[in-house]
């Protein structure tokens, strides 16, 4: 986003927000990531046929079960036209994450916003093989971090295809902070990091995935 005071609202302060973690959605592009994925019975025991797929498409592209940690890096594009005239979403961006060690693509999405209400929400578009995956959230805090949440008027996960939208029984929530928060002063790359960043995403109330970001500056940045 060009700047979280866009988020400011009664309840939401962007000026209390830790400068690292306003950085990570400001100067997304300055910063490198390590990704591990923790995945939950019962939907464990599909992942790894899954990650199979996602592997192949280059999307949505986590570590499978046992998998190792991915490093990260990102990319970030205005939206081309003539999608950026026609996307009704302030601000389109394209946010392009790749695997550093295979070169694979492993999430790529349109990241925009709106407004309802006097309030901004975050809207993200996923695309997929005949549909896309979109997700609707609302910016809160977390401490000197934020958290993006699904519960949120409209909020949710929604598979837009050809014949329709349909809203998934699913939900998620990311918690994102400063490093300094609980680091342990002996865990190798995650105290080097700048930012932590957990998301949970939830089906049917259970929860399917347990993803864990270490963002770190680019030494060049």
């Amino acid at each position: 986003m060009a700047s979280l005071e866009s988020y400011a609202r009664p309840g939401f302060d962007p000026e209390v927000v830790h400068p690292d973690v306003r950085a990570l959605y400001e100067q997304t592009a300055a910063f490198e990531m390590t990704v591990t994925a923790t995945w939950h019975f019962p939907y464990s025991l599909g992942a790894r046929v899954a990650s199979r797929w996602t592997s192949r498409i280059e999307q949505l592209n986590l570590p499978g079960p046992g998998g190792d940690a991915k490093r990260v890096s990102s990319e970030l594009f205005a939206l081309a036209e003539p999608a950026a005239s026609t996307d009704p979403r302030d601000e389109p961006r394209v946010w392009v994450r790749t695997d550093d060690d295979t070169g694979e693509g492993v999430f790529v999405a349109i990241y925009a916003s709106y407004v309802e209400d006097d309030e901004r929400f975050v809207n993200i578009a996923v695309p997929l093989p005949g549909a896309n995956l979109a997700t609707v959230l609302r910016l809160d805090h977390y401490g000197d971090g934020v958290a993006l949440t699904t519960d949120c008027p409209d909020g949710g996960l929604y598979l837009h295809t050809g014949v329709g939208a349909f809203r998934l029984p699913a939900s998620q929530r990311f918690r994102v902070s400063p490093a300094h928060r609980d680091t342990p002063a002996d865990d190798g790359d995650r105290n080097e990091a700048a930012v932590l960043a957990d998301q949970r995403i939830y089906v049917l109330g259970l929860p399917l995935v347990t993803v864990r970001y270490t963002a770190t500056r680019n030494r060049n940045a």
